[in-house]
Order: structure tokens, then C-alpha cells, then sequence
């Protein structure tokens, strides 16, 4: 089968939705337009086909799942959330997925892995008081561990500076960049619109 964004975002939608999400956590899933295009960043740039990729703050696993579509070699899903890991190896079974995937309950500040090729997440935006800068927690985590990162974040003129200086204290430099449009649905019992739509920085980040 050839393979083309266009069939990789309809993949993307069959894939699971959070059953519980849990706002504190600000687990909202990843829009499949906006998980579709930065997969397909990673995949023309050669950082996803035969590659061990690794989705920090993982939920449910959109990005990774993503990535085994594109031939991925192996995906590590990574979150704090159990309930949502459960869920997920359950459907990952079903799916005969099993083999290609890891998934780990823990910390991302506190978890070490190796062998990693390329990162590829969407990390929570810090909205919440109790989680500000934890995206750039994320992204420092991620540059630590592979040579290719493709990360979201919440559009700021701020966030281009510090993002940029994060890179270089890797010795990483960004090498795609794209401001979108991201979608969100109502999920929490204060929305009080069906849609929600912000402004969101897609980077591609390499070593150098």
C-alpha cells in the first residue's frame, strides 16, 4: 500500500480517544490533521521508517501508533497515568500490536532510555498553574535522549526564544517550524463550546 498523509490522518482517526481524561494532567488527544502532519515532518526527514521512536507523556499513544503505520521499528510509550496505559495495552492486544510497542508507567523527568532514535510527542502546554514550564521540562528531556525531536507547543513569542536556546544547549538546532491551527474538543465540565481552537508551534529539532 502506498502510503500519503491523507491516509495516515483517516488512520489516525480510528484511533482510541482518552475514555476518562483527566484535566489536571491536561490530556487532551493530539487532533489527527495536526498528529498527521508532524509525523510526516518526521517520516520525509527518514526519522521514523525502521526507527525506535518514543512518545514522552504518551496518553494514548496517537503518535506512536502513528508511527508503526509509517514502519516504525519499535514505538516506547511513556506516561504517569496508568488508567490511560492500561487502556492502551488492551488495545494494542487486540490490534496484534503487542510486539511492536512498549509501554512505561512513570515519570518523564525521572526515566532514563537508550538506543533512542527519534522523539516524537506532544507534551501538556502548562496551561494549569501546577504544570507552568513543564513543556520545556519535556523538551529538555527528549534533546537528553535522541539525536531527532518533533515536539508541539502552545504558540508564544517567548516559547520560539526559549525553545531555540533549549536547542542549542543540546548542541541541536530546530530544523522545522510551523505555527497551526489546534483544535480542541469539549472535554472538561467548564468548556462551554463544542470546539476550541488555539494556536499551536510544531518544531522538528536535530542534533548537530
Amino acid at each position: 500500500m502506498k502510503i500519503d498523509r491523507k491516509k495516515l490522518e483517516l488512520f489516525l482517526e480510528k484511533t482510541p480517544d482518552y475514555v476518562s481524561p483527566k484535566e489536571h494532567l491536561e490530556q487532551y488527544i493530539t487532533p489527527s490533521n495536526v498528529a498527521s502532519k508532524i509525523l510526516w515532518e518526521a517520516f520525509i526527514r527518514g526519522d521514523i521508517e525502521d526507527k525506535t521512536i518514543l512518545d514522552l507523556g504518551c496518553g494514548t499513544l496517537r503518535l506512536g501508533i502513528g508511527a508503526l503505520f509509517l514502519g516504525a521499528h519499535r514505538i516506547i510509550g511513556i506516561d504517569i497515568d496508568y488508567d490511560v496505559l492500561a487502556y492502551m495495552y488492551r488495545w494494542l492486544h487486540n490490534n496484534r500490536l503487542l510486539h511492536k510497542a512498549l509501554l512505561v508507567f512513570g515519570d518523564v523527568r525521572n526515566t532514563h532510555f537508550y538506543n533512542i532514535d527519534t522523539i516524537i510527542m506532544n507534551p501538556p502546554f502548562g496551561v494549569k498553574k501546577r504544570n507552568r514550564g513543564i513543556d520545556m521540562i519535556f523538551l529538555s528531556k527528549a534533546l537528553s535522549l535522541g539525536n531527532s525531536v518533533y515536539t508541539m507547543h502552545k504558540y508564544s513569542s517567548g516559547a520560539h526564544r526559549l525553545i531555540r536556546e533549549i536547542a542549542k544547549a543540546f548542541n541541536s538546532r530546530v530544523v522545522y517550524e510551523e505555527t497551526i491551527e489546534f483544535p480542541i474538543k469539549m472535554t472538561y465540565k467548564h468548556h462551554t463550546r463544542k470546539i476550541y481552537r488555539i494556536k499551536v508551534d510544531l518544531y522538528g529539532i536535530k542534533r548537530c
